[in-house]
């Protein structure tokens, strides 16, 4: 691989790989070991839920990080800083003996995934690929097989022994830590295909600034429906396993829901990459948030298996495909120029869906369910849907 396309194929393995990995102990990982954590540490739900929330509120608030050190320092400097993060993150993690180190563990988690996610990953992809939009749906594809490894990763590493958590999040960081370095070393970060003529018919052309495409009621849309998947996401790999089980559905088969979801969510992901050569990224938006919908509604009445492969279907398809289609739309609407700046702040406003855990376990401290919470978020997720459907392209003032 000497040439330039070889070096943006390295450069997709290597990050889709560490999309993967992350994905898999982080989001998908600590919603199975906060069962045991709370048991051993005697914390409510509500504190078990605030530790993840806080993992997705630095994941968000933290956004406009890896835009700026990537301007100022470059790609691979920005990688190998989320590296170091992440490292502390899980020493912290398996050390946990109280709240303030699992919220400080949570935080720096969060701060780590987003130098190593998808806003350095789509920004090197954008700039490697005439017609980007096949290579960032597989990206997310990998990336999303992380939710289908996590769990199995998880029981790998513990055996069903409650009592392995803290042996697995060092395993779990070690991964990472190691993934991320040999990322940092090997991305191609200088090649620019994007300074050439545009290739891809359906990126728009216009020049178009942040602050042009702040002022349009369409970025915003985009933010709200990127901040749905996120609720949702969250929400399901939070509680679900404790919600199922509190209906009676064994926690082995909870957990493997998770794998489930994540299969499916990593699927949409692909096959959003393939489709959109047919069918507009807004379509598939409008798809993608239905079916979230659908999965809120089946998880919060899911008490045997066929409800809980609808759970399952709903928020896997809906969370990936919305997370494709939403990142793709925001490339075609406002084109490659502001791209990393847009990424960035519309991971930063989505940082709202942190709060998803910590309202649902109060919601169960409270009436005693997840439930009244899930048809909550179906709500909210529909008037979304319903604003992405009537949405226009926009146009730049004085273009």
């Amino acid at each position: 691989m000497t040439g330039p396309g070889g070096r943006a194929w390295l450069t997709l393995g290597l990050m889709s790989a560490l999309f993967f990995i992350i994905t898999a102990t982080t989001y998908a990982s600590l919603g199975l070991a906060l069962p045991a954590m709370v048991a051993e540490l005697h914390w409510s739900w509500t504190e078990a839920g605030t530790g993840f929330g806080l993992l997705g509120l630095f994941n968000g608030i933290t956004s406009a990080v890896p835009a700026t050190l990537i301007r100022r320092f470059g790609a691979r400097a920005t990688l190998l800083t989320g590296s170091v993060v992440m490292g502390l993150a899980f020493l912290a993690l398996a050390r946990t003996d109280g709240l303030i180190l699992y919220f400080a563990a949570a935080s720096l988690a969060g701060l780590g995934f987003t130098l190593l996610d998808s806003v350095p990953g789509t920004y090197l992809l954008s700039r490697l690929f005439a017609r980007p939009s096949f290579s960032i749906g597989l990206f997310f594809t990998v990336g999303g097989l992380g939710g289908v490894a996590g769990p199995l990763l998880y029981l790998l590493v513990t055996g069903h022994n409650a009592s392995a958590w803290r042996e697995y999040w060092m395993i779990a960081g070690g991964l990472v830590v190691l993934t991320g370095i040999a990322a940092a070393l090997l991305v191609d970060s200088k090649t620019n295909i994007g300074a050439e003529a545009e290739a891809d018919p359906a990126i728009s052309t216009e020049s178009w600034t942040l602050r042009d495409a702040l002022q349009t009621r369409q970025f915003w849309i985009i933010a709200a429906a990127y901040a749905a998947f996120l609720f949702c996401g969250i929400t399901a790999n939070t509680v679900s396993v404790a919600h199922l089980t509190q209906h009676g559905v064994a926690a082995a088969v909870a957990i493997s829901m998770l794998s489930v979801e994540g299969l499916l969510n990593s699927g949409a992901r692909l096959a959003g990459g393939v489709l959109t050569r047919w069918v507009g990224a807004k379509t598939l938006l409008v798809v993608a948030l239905g079916f979230l919908v659908v999965g809120l509604l089946a998880l919060g009445t899911a008490r045997d298996v066929p409800m809980m492969l609808v759970y399952a279907a709903g928020i896997g398809i809906g969370y990936g495909l919305t997370f494709f289609a939403a990142t793709i739309l925001l490339l075609d609407y406002f084109g490659r120029g502001p791209y990393l700046e847009l990424f960035s702040t519309v991971n930063l406003i989505a940082t709202t869906g942190a709060v998803a855990p910590t309202l649902a376990g109060m919601t169960r401290d409270h009436t005693g369910g997840f439930t009244p919470f899930f048809v909550v978020l179906a709500v909210a997720v529909s008037l979304v849907l319903l604003a992405v459907a009537f949405m226009r392209s926009p146009r730049r003032s004085g273009a």
